[in-house]
């Protein structure tokens, strides 16, 4: 196996200066965190706000790695042991460069621009629903082009380091790569286009995820569309027809503009709309091939109309595209629906989708448990994170949006959310708690297997740091899951 880099070519791309070079540099894995440090692994240290990578390169150093890259400015005012790790460990490479962050982005760059000739590159972000939108572009990928020929993101590594740590992961025998960009700055997702530099892009919205750190959707779109820099013109770019920055995400795309959703004509999107199912997911036709997607909820359905828009460009035949959604797995976390045994015996559809929250995403859950035609409507709302100045306002909405649906009991959890709670002001079965401690979840599962019978839905909502799977187990009953 040849070194992922060549070390002349690691040296040119994060422009660094080899101060110890080790007799035969090679790596054949890139990590930023000590502790997943395996043999021949290239370390790359990071600098955050409360932490410093270079505090263990020795650690990395035992553990295997064969290759480090080092900041300037922190090896020149390090304390002698840092300078000495050259002596200390001869048999491995260390570089200087100016930045280590942007140096694991350049060295993915050149990974990328070196591997990928052949490689058809996607990408995809969007505020809410590109996770799910990953997932289902892989499994339908996997039908056509094969597993073992199918690279892409894992988990949620999509990040200004998570994206070119899973560049790395490309090798020869793929012949598609699909990557998710997420945001948490100005020009990350620049910066991750750069690395990456996709044939086609799918934007699945612009919402107002992430709204407190840039400002307005305007700003929101100016990020997003960055992802369709590198499109080249026997390229494509997708993007949903009814969002009202579609022109604007487009103006400057070289490749093809493909538009998809649900009022798209099937004409041209070959897609006709059957029926929705509710919690088992929507019924829709590709090309006259029925299609059973299971996961459930118009965005979904919408999500899956970009992954069908991209796969037909790509080649990738209904049938293919019917296997790959049909056979998509429960995605934990995201309006993840099952049947469970309480604690008080009722079975329950529980609705968990603890993994993230904004104002558009919260909107859908509870129009999507509005809309069901199940038992009586439990929600657990949790705060909605990183709207800034707009978070006010946004869980106010909220509040507004639930006095229209029918609900037996709402149960708010977060400070950010009680503006949602005064909304609620003079409406019975409405429960505030400030704090998701353990205190508050023993009191609302204790509280909702009083009140659940059978049938009742049970939808828990929030942002991933408000810990809402941890009702979970508290209101189920051990090993008992409904069918």
């Amino acid at each position: 196996m040849d070194s992922l880099l060549e070390l002349s070519e690691l040296v040119k791309a994060v422009k660094g200066k080899l101060i110890s070079k080790s007799e035969n540099c090679f790596f054949s894995s890139v990590q930023t965190d000590s502790r997943l440090v395996e043999k021949d692994t290239m370390f790359v240290p990071l600098i955050g706000e409360f932490q410093d990578g270079h505090k263990y390169i020795e650690q990395a150093v035992e553990k295997g790695a064969s290759v480090v890259l080092m900041s300037e400015s922190t090896y020149e005012t390090s304390l002698l042991k840092l300078n000495r790790l050259p002596v200390i460990y001869p048999f491995v490479t260390f570089i200087l460069v100016e930045n280590t962050l942007h140096a694991l982005q350049d060295a993915a760059e050149a990974y990328v621009e070196k591997m990928s000739n052949d490689l058809i590159k996607v990408s995809i972000t969007g505020s809410c629903g590109k996770t799910t939108t990953k997932e289902m572009m892989v499994s339908v990928a996997k039908e056509h082009f094969g597993e073992n020929h199918t690279v892409y993101t894992k988990g949620n590594f999509n990040s200004e380091t998570g994206l070119p740590l899973s560049v790395f992961n490309i090798r020869k025998e793929h012949e598609i790569g699909i990557f998710e960009m997420g945001m948490n700055r100005e020009n990350e997702i620049g910066e991750i286009s750069k690395v990456l530099k996709s044939k086609y892009g799918i934007i699945t919205n612009i919402g107002t995820a992430h709204i407190g750190l840039l400002g307005s959707r305007e700003n929101i779109a100016k990020e997003k569309r960055k992802s369709f820099n590198y499109i080249p013109k026997d390229g494509a770019a997708f993007v949903p027809a009814d969002d009202n920055f579609v022109e604007y995400l487009t103006e400057n795309v070289e490749g093809d503009v493909v538009t998809y959703g649900k009022n798209v004509p099937e004409e041209k999107s070959g897609v006709h709309f059957i029926k929705d199912k509710g919690l088992e997911g929507t019924e829709f036709s590709v090309d006259g091939i029925k299609v059973n997607l299971p996961l459930n909820g118009e965005y979904n359905y919408q999500n899956a109309l970009g992954v069908v828009a991209c796969a037909k460009h790509l080649g990738i035949t209904a049938d293919e595209i019917r296997k790959g959604l049909e056979g998509l797995g429960k995605i934990s976390g995201r309006m993840e629906s099952k049947k469970v045994s309480l604690c008080n015996d009722e079975s329950v559809t529980l609705i968990e989708d603890c993994y993230n929250a904004n104002p558009d995403s919260m909107s859908k859950a509870i129009d999507f448990c509005n809309g069901l035609n199940d038992g009586r409507k439990f929600y657990v709302l949790a705060d909605m994170k990183e709207l800034g100045s707009q978070s006010e306002s946004a869980h106010k909405m909220i509040g507004e949006k639930l006095k229209g649906c029918n609900f037996e009991s709402v149960f708010l959890v977060g400070s950010e959310i009680e503006p949602a709670y005064k909304a609620l002001k003079g409406q019975t079965e409405i429960y505030y708690y400030k704090e998701n401690s353990e205190d508050t979840f023993n009191n609302i599962s204790k509280k909702l297997n009083e009140l659940c019978k059978k049938d009742d839905v049970i939808l828990l909502k929030g942002s991933h740091s408000m810990e809402l799977e941890k009702l979970v187990p508290m209101l189920c009953k051990e090993g008992k899951v409904g069918k």
